[in-house]
C-alpha cells in the first residue's frame, strides 16, 4: 500500500496524518498539529478572520512541503464546521488551492460523523452498544453504535470556540460564565436526549474523541509530552473530571499555560471543553468515559486507502 496523507481543517486546529493502512491498522509515520482557531468569531460575523486564514495557509504550505518531502502520492483534505458555515470559506479554499495543490473538499455534519465512526472503530470491542462524541471547534458529532457498526448519527452546531466565544468572558470564569455556558449546553444535550436516550442502556460504552477529550486524557496522566500510546484508551471517571475541574477554573489563563499535559494553546478552551464533557456525562449518566485517539484524521485516511485501493 502507497503512502497516504489525510488533513482535518478543523475549526480549531488543523491536523495532517501521514502514514498507510495495513491489516485494518493504521501505520503511523509521521502525525502534526497545529491550533489556528479558524472558527474564531464566526458566531458574530460570519466570516473566516484574515489572520486566522492566513496563519491556516502557511500551516499547510508547510503541510504540503513535508508531503512531498515524504514522497506521499495520495492526499485527502476535508473541511468541517469552520468552512461550512462561513461565508468566505469560498475565499480561503482557493487561496489554499492555488498556494499549496492541497484541494479541501468540505464534508457536512453527518459525513464528519460517519468518518469520525470509521477512525474510532477500528480499534474498539466490536460487540455492544457504544455512544461517540467528537467535541470540535465548531460543531460537535454523536454516533450511537451497535455491535461496531453506526446505528445513529449527528451533529450538534456547537463546540469549544463556540462556546467560548458565547459565554466565557472574564479569567478565570466567574460563576456567571460557567452558569450561561452549562444552561446552554444541557439545553442542547436534553434536546438530543429526547431523540435517542431510549436507545442507550447501563451497558452503553461512552467513547469521547478528538482535542479536548485527549487533552482531559493528558492532563489526567500528567503527561510532559503528547503520548498516543498512554492516552488512547485512557479511562476516565466523572470524579476526575470534577476534580481536574475544579483545579482548571481556579487558575487563570497564564496558570493554566503552565500545567503539565495542557497545550498553551488549548489553555483557554479546555475551559468549555471539560464543562461540555462533563453535561454529556451527566446528561446521560455515563460512570466512565473511554478515550480514543483515534477519530476524524484516521476516518479519512482509511476513505482515502478505500479510494486508492479500488
Amino acid at each position: 500500500m502507497p503512502l497516504l496523507a489525510s488533513i482535518d481543517v478543523g475549526s480549531n486546529t488543523i491536523r495532517l496524518l501521514i502514514g498507510r493502512v495495513e491489516n485494518k491498522k493504521i501505520v503511523r509515520l509521521r502525525c502534526e498539529m497545529v491550533i489556528t482557531r479558524l472558527a474564531e468569531g464566526i458566531a458574530e460575523t460570519e466570516l473566516l478572520k484574515a489572520e486566522n486564514m492566513e496563519k491556516s495557509l502557511s500551516v499547510l504550505k508547510e503541510f504540503s512541503s513535508l508531503i512531498s518531502t515524504c514522497n506521499v502520492p495520495h492526499i485527502k483534505a476535508i473541511g468541517t464546521s469552520a468552512l461550512r458555515e462561513a461565508k468566505n470559506s469560498e475565499e480561503f479554499i482557493s487561496r489554499v488551492m492555488s498556494g499549496t495543490g492541497i484541494k479541501i473538499e468540505v464534508i457536512s455534519g453527518h459525513e464528519e460523523a460517519r468518518l469520525t465512526a470509521k477512525g474510532v472503530l477500528l480499534d474498539f470491542p466490536k460487540s455492544g452498544s457504544s455512544f461517540i462524541v467528537d467535541i470540535g471547534g465548531g460543531s460537535t458529532e454523536w454516533i450511537l453504535c451497535e455491535n461496531s457498526s453506526p446505528a445513529e448519527m449527528g451533529t450538534i452546531p456547537t463546540g469549544v470556540v463556540k462556546l467560548f466565544d458565547n459565554h466565557i468572558k472574564s479569567d478565570p470564569p466567574s460563576k456567571q460564565d460557567v452558569t450561561s455556558l452549562n444552561n446552554e449546553a444541557e439545553d442542547i444535550l436534553n434536546k438530543l436526549k429526547i431523540k435517542i436516550g431510549n436507545h442507550l442502556t447501563n451497558k452503553t460504552v461512552f467513547i469521547g474523541t478528538a482535542g479536548t477529550i485527549t487533552t482531559l486524557a493528558s492532563i489526567d496522566l500528567g503527561l510532559e509530552t503528547y503520548d498516543h500510546e498512554k492516552i488512547h484508551m485512557h479511562i476516565i471517571p466523572p470524579q476526575r473530571l470534577y476534580a481536574i475541574s475544579d483545579m482548571l477554573m481556579g487558575i487563570s489563563l497564564s496558570g493554566r499555560k503552565k500545567l503539565k499535559g495542557l497545550e498553551p494553546e488549548r489553555a483557554d478552551l479546555i475551559i468549555p471543553g471539560i464543562l461540555f464533557t462533563i453535561k454529556i456525562m451527566e446528561v446521560f449518566g455515563f460512570k466512565d468515559m473511554l478515550v480514543s485517539d483515534n477519530g476524524l484524521l484516521e476516518g479519512i485516511l482509511i476513505r482515502l486507502s478505500e479510494e486508492v485501493s479500488h
